[in-house]
C-alpha cells in the first residue's frame, strides 16, 4: 500500500540534457516509487532559453514552477516552497534555489542533494550542512564530496550507479561500409560538437568515408550546420523523447563526444545500451567508470587526430568493432540497468527519517541585496529591468 501521509520530491531544472534525462530514467523505472507519494516539480527561469524536457513522467503530481532573475529571489523561494509542501519525506535537488528555499523557510522534508558533475561538488561545497544527504553517481565525484568536507559528509555521501532502458537482447547491427558515427548532446561548445567536421575532414584525408547523425539541440544549431554545408554524409536529428534517441541509436555504430566537461553522461550509458563503441574525451569522473577498453576508447581533450585515429582502427577492423559492440550492450544490461540502480536510489530516500539533520548551524543563503521580504516583487523587477538596459 502507498504511503500518503509522506512523499517524495523532485525538483529539476526543466531544459532538455542529461540531468532532466537522469531523474527521467531514476523515475520511470523505480519499482519503489509505488510505496510512496511521489511528485516532480520542473524549475523554468524565463530568461532560460534552453529545449524543454517534454517527456512524461509518471508519478502522482507534476508541475512546471516559473519564474524570473529580475524577481525578489526572497518571493520566489517563497512560492517555491509552497509548492514543495510541508509533508515529511524528502526533496530530491541538484540546483541551489530549492536548497535556499527549503532552508531559508525551514522546509521538514531530508534534502537530498544529487552530485553530477564538479560544479555540483562546488555547490554541495557552499551549501555544506544546509544538505543532509549528498549521492553522486560516480565514485569520483562522491570521493570529491567526502574529501571537501569530511566531518560534514561522513557517511551522508553515497555512490549509486544509475542505469537506463536496456535491451533483452543485443541490438542487430548492420555490417558493411560505411562506419555510423553519431554525436548525442546539446549543440554548445562544452560539448564539443563544433570538432566534428574537423575529425570528418580528417577522415576524409585518410580516404575513409563515414555517415554522421547528429543529435540534438542547442544555440550553436546554425553555425554546426554551416560547418557541414555542402556535405552529404550528415544528418541532422531532434528527437522529441527518449523512445525516439533510441530508435536512432540503434542505426549506429560509433558515438563520437569530444567533450571538454562532464559528470557522468546519461548518454554514453544510452549508447552503450544500444550496442555503440564510444570515443570520447579522457575526463575524471563517470566517463572513467563507463569507458574502459573493452567498450571503446579515451582520448586526450581536443586530440581529433586520436579520435580520427580510433575511427580508423575501428574502419578497418570490423571483427573488432563488433566485439566491442558486443561488449558495451553486454557491460551495459550487468552494470546499468535502470530498473535495478533506480530502486537503489528509491531505497536511499525512504531513509528520509534517519538523515535529518538536527540542530544545524545557520545555512548559506545565496540572496542579494534587493531580494528581502520588505522589498515588493514589483519594485525589484522593475529595478532589475532598468539596471539591465543600463549594462
Amino acid at each position: 500500500m502507498k504511503d500518503t501521509t509522506a512523499e517524495i520530491v523532485f525538483t529539476l531544472p526543466a531544459a532538455m540534457g542529461g540531468v532532466a534525462s537522469f531523474n527521467f530514467n531514476l523515475i520511470n523505472t523505480a519499482s519503489l516509487k509505488g510505496t510512496i507519494t511521489t511528485r516532480v516539480i520542473l524549475i523554468k527561469a524565463k530568461e532560460d532559453t534552453r529545449p524543454v524536457f517534454t517527456d512524461q513522467f509518471d508519478v502522482d503530481d507534476f508541475f512546471v514552477f516559473e519564474y524570473s532573475y529580475q524577481e525578489n529571489q526572497y518571493f520566489v523561494c517563497k512560492r517555491l516552497e509552497k509548492l514543495i509542501g510541508k509533508k515529511k519525506g524528502a526533496v530530491v535537488c541538484d540546483n541551489a534555489l530549492t536548497i535556499q528555499c527549503c532552508k531559508l523557510f525551514n522546509n521538514p522534508k531530508t534534502l537530498f542533494h544529487l552530485i553530477h558533475d564538479y560544479f555540483y561538488v562546488k555547490q554541495n561545497v557552499f551549501f555544506d550542512r544546509a544538505i543532509d544527504v549528498a549521492v553522486a553517481h560516480s565514485s569520483f565525484f562522491s570521493d570529491s564530496v567526502f574529501a571537501a568536507s569530511p566531518t560534514s559528509f561522513a557517511n551522508r555521501i553515497f555512490y549509486i550507479p544509475y542505469g537506463v532502458k536496456q535491451h533483452q537482447q543485443m541490438p542487430v547491427k548492420e555490417s558493411g561500409q560505411p562506419l555510423k558515427l553519431f554525436f548525442l548532446g546539446r549543440l554548445d561548445h562544452g560539448k564539443g560538437v563544433e570538432k566534428l567536421i574537423d575529425i570528418e575532414n580528417k577522415l576524409k584525408a585518410k580516404a575513409i568515408d563515414v555517415e554522421w547523425t547528429v543529435i540534438g539541440m542547442g544555440k550553436l544549431e546554425s553555425e554546426i550546420k554551416q560547418q557541414w554545408n555542402g556535405k552529404t554524409n550528415v544528418s541532422f536529428e531532434k528527437p522529441q523523447s527518449s523512445v525516439d534517441v533510441y530508435n536512432v541509436l540503434l542505426k549506429q555504430d560509433v558515438f563520437v563526444f569530444p567533450t571538454e566537461f562532464e559528470g557522468t553522461p546519461v548518454s554514453i550509458m544510452e549508447a552503450l545500451s544500444n550496442a555503440n563503441v564510444v570515443i570520447v574525451s579522457d575526463l575524471p569522473g563517470g566517463i572513467r567508470d563507463m569507458v574502459t577498453t573493452d567498450v571503446g576508447y579515451r582520448v586526450s581533450i581536443n586530440n581529433t587526430i586520436d579520435f580520427a585515429n580510433q575511427l580508423e582502427l575501428l574502419h578497418k577492423d570490423r571483427a573488432l568493432l563488433k566485439t566491442l559492440q558486443e561488449n558495451a550492450w553486454q557491460k551495459a544490461v550487468n552494470n546499468f540497468n535502470a530498473e535495478k540502480n533506480s530502486d537503489k536510489y528509491f531505497e536511499l530516500f525512504l531513509r528520509f527519517d534517519e538523515f535529518k539533520r538536527k540542530n544545524t548551524s545557520p545555512s548559506k543563503i545565496r540572496l542579494n541585496y534587493l531580494d528581502k521580504p520588505y522589498f515588493p516583487n514589483v519594485m525589484v523587477k522593475l529595478i532589475r529591468k532598468i539596471l539591465s538596459k543600463k549594462i
